[in-house]
């Protein structure tokens, strides 16, 4: 559902009480005089909306749907670009399904959201392990075009190559992966250069 109910009470003269309710995200919000003042989430907005009602409180019908929608898309990336890890925002949407952060719901948002909120940036080092990675993942042909992380989701998901995906790596993990496909880039030179011989033997 895209409506948001919005509830109006005077308490005493001064102090007008707004209930915003959602009911497709179940979210009830507070706001007193024109300002946030709390709310619930979850099966407890549900309960203090069905108070309301009882209450018999003057219930006012708004579609908000989208701009609090977009605000939370806002934020995500907001959110995203900070910890430095929007460029890959297509491969942490991959498990919703989606393409866009425009496709989430507003409950898959909140989901993100509480997430990643809590985060630490990551550092310069870490940004620069992740650049040294890709580097290394366009020599061995799996990441061949900006934005494109299935085929490097795939190969860095097998147990034996990492097991999870680059975001999710601490910075010894990704020492780890490094040597690995250094490793493995080393072979493939080897294998190469065998292949170019004998084409020039025969």
């Amino acid at each position: 559902m895209g409506l948001i109910l919005t509830i109006k009470k005077t308490m005493k003269a001064t102090d007008t009480i707004y209930y915003e309710y959602d009911p497709g995200s179940l979210i009830l919000n507070i706001k007193k005089n024109g300002k946030p003042f709390g709310g619930f989430r979850g099966q407890q907005a549900e309960v203090q909306f069905q108070r309301l009602l009882e209450s018999g409180a003057d219930i006012k019908l708004s579609d908000m749907s989208n701009s609090i929608k977009s605000a939370r898309v806002r934020r995500l990336r907001a959110i995203w670009i900070k910890l430095g890890i929007d460029q890959y925002r297509d491969a942490i949407l991959e498990s919703y399904d989606v393409t866009s952060t425009a496709d989430l719901s507003v409950q898959q948002l909140d989901e993100l959201i509480d997430r990643y909120n809590n985060q630490a940036p990551a550092s310069e080092h870490v940004r620069r392990q992740r650049a040294v990675l890709l580097t290394l993942l366009n020599k061995l042909g799996i990441y061949t075009t900006n934005g494109d992380w299935k085929a490097v989701n795939a190969f860095l998901m097998q147990p034996r190559i990492a097991g999870k995906l680059m975001f999710n790596m601490s910075s010894d993990e990704m020492n780890v992966l490094e040597k690995k496909l250094r490793s493995i880039l080393t072979k493939k030179e080897v294998q190469d250069a065998e292949i170019n011989r004998q084409k020039l033997l025969n």
